[in-house]
């Protein structure tokens, strides 16, 4: 009678999984260990946000407000940010996530210039330009405006002259050839040269130093008093 033998096999294996407590008598014991990655925890105080794939808090974005808050690490999303209705104006550190804003709308701001005495600025222009004639511009700062001219008056009834880039307008104009000497109320020099007009006095500059009679001529008025040489001149060239 023949005999069937029958072989029993028993194959030991273990369950994958981790191990997170000490071993003991665990020598010369075959384990597979796999290891587990807990992602770190941190708590951000009010003003603070956690970006994507960083593993610290950080000051919030501009444009976003930031209550602070616990988080843990997240290398797709950050956390603790929620954006505002301002705008944004500077470069997001690591704001580049799956929950980051997609759309951001452009914000315009408009231009300032500070014009100098004898300038303005024009509706829908850009930069200060000079003050036409018979209008005084003293000069500011002013924003850009598609409608409206700013930094510039016309010359009032009882001072109706001004030659182009004036911060000032002038009761008369004395005309020497074909240029002209702009007269004041007040005297500046002494001596001035006094020119009446209608029971009134006025008053042009005279100075020892070569000076056109205004901005826009190189011609010169000299006269002598009291053995010097004056040159006659207006505030547009005087003050330059």
């Amino acid at each position: 009678m023949k005999k069937i033998t029958v072989l029993f096999f028993m194959f030991l294996t273990s369950a994958f999984g981790y191990v997170n407590t000490d071993i003991q008598n665990g020598c010369n014991v075959d384990l597979k260990m796999i290891a587990m990655f807990v992602a770190n925890t941190h708590v951000c105080v009010d003003g603070y946000y956690l970006p994507a794939n960083i593993d610290e808090c950080r000051t919030c974005p501009f444009g976003y407000s930031c209550t602070g808050g616990t988080y843990n690490f997240n290398d797709k999303e950050y956390q603790g940010a929620k954006k505002g209705s301002g705008y944004i104006d500077n470069v997001l550190s690591n704001m580049c996530a799956i929950n980051a804003p997609k759309k951001f709308d452009a914000v315009f701001i408009r231009n300032i210039h500070n014009c100098v005495s004898g300038q303005y600025l024009p509706a829908n222009v850009d930069k200060c330009t000079i003050c036409p004639q018979n209008h005084y511009c003293p000069g500011g700062t002013y924003t850009f405006n598609e409608t409206a001219d700013q930094g510039i008056t016309p010359c009032p009834s009882s001072t109706p002259f001004a030659p182009s880039g004036s911060a000032v307008c002038y009761p008369h104009i004395l005309h020497i050839g074909g240029d002209a000497v702009y007269l004041k109320s007040t005297k500046l020099t002494i001596p001035s040269l006094n020119v009446g007009m209608d029971g009134q006095v006025f008053y042009a500059n005279m100075t020892t130093i070569p000076t056109p009679m205004n901005v826009a001529t190189e011609h010169y008025l000299k006269i002598e008093y009291n053995g010097v040489v004056y040159y006659v001149c207006d505030d547009t060239s005087f003050n330059e």
